[in-house]
């Protein structure tokens, strides 16, 4: 719907009827934060007795900032509909009004007479509305302004939402190359990679077991493996008087730690000194 049927629809809302009010519906779901559009829907489904009439105007109330510019352009709308029923004679001592009635007080004027032509002759009158005309001229700029500030609005969202649809696309799709491409290696276990090192190295062979010499055993267990280097191992050497092992291990360790080594060389000058003292 452009703008030129807008205006149309509002100056005559009568013509709310058929394929307009889809027209109007489609409007109001693309843009359901404007007002004129949300009072023209309340208007379709009042002139084709609409069962959600009530409820959309409820609606349009709560966000039309002015809701006598509501309530008029629904009479205006349901006067043009209903043919135009005879008009009772005011009575004699409602005087002529020099000027005409304003917007304001027109609707409480009318049912102050309504009822006291009721009163006096005891027959209930269908109530008869003058509408004033309303100047729509003024607004035609305001409102293809605010189309176009909304369409503009709507163009912004369709584009942010084409980009993250081909980001999250780009991003779909490097995942998939990513699977594609890695190799579908088989995880073997400890014993496999094992067997695999030693087939493909044929030098390399099982150690043999050895029968087990109870004699051999308790010879190793009583020499002493100096070999083995450790701080722990000399600290040991330490305690049990040993001091030349002791010195001996810390040597070994600074050379295999050299950026331990002034840490060594200080525990050996120190078990020196305990040797002299």
């Amino acid at each position: 719907m452009d703008s030129k049927q807008l205006i149309g629809y509002m100056t005559r809302p009568e013509r709310l009827k058929g394929e307009a009010v889809k027209e109007v519906e489609q409007l109001v779901a693309e843009y359901p934060y404007f007002s004129i559009g949300q009072v023209l829907l309340a208007i379709a489904y009042q002139n084709t007795d609409d069962g959600r009439y009530e409820s959309q105007l409820r609606h349009t109330a709560a966000i039309v900032p002015n809701r006598d510019k509501l309530r008029l352009f629904t009479l205006i709308a349901r006067h043009r509909l209903e043919s135009e029923p005879e008009v009772p004679t005011l009575p004699d001592e409602l005087p002529q009004a020099e000027k005409p009635a304003s917007s304001d007080n027109v609707f409480s004027s009318i049912e102050a007479i309504d009822a006291k032509e009721e009163q006096n002759t005891g027959v209930i009158r269908e109530k008869v509305f003058i509408i004033p005309e309303i100047d729509l001229s003024g607004s035609h700029e305001e409102l293809s302004a605010e189309m176009a500030l909304l369409e503009e609005k709507r163009k912004s969202l369709d584009e942010l939402k084409a980009i993250i649809a081909n980001r999250l696309k780009e991003i779909e799709a490097e995942k998939q190359r990513k699977e594609t491409e890695k190799p579908a290696a088989k995880k073997l276990s400890r014993k496999e990679l094992i067997d695999k090192f030693i087939t493909e190295n044929p030098s390399i062979s099982r150690p043999k077991a050895e029968f087990y010499n109870p004699i051999s055993v308790a010879q190793n267990s009583i020499i002493d493996q100096e070999n083995i280097v450790s701080e722990t191992l000399a600290k040991i050497y330490e305690k049990q008087g040993y001091i030349e092992k002791a010195i001996s291990i810390y040597e070994k360790l600074g050379l295999k730690y050299p950026k331990k080594s002034r840490y060594f060389a200080a525990q050996i000058e120190r078990l020196q000194e305990s040797k002299e003292s």
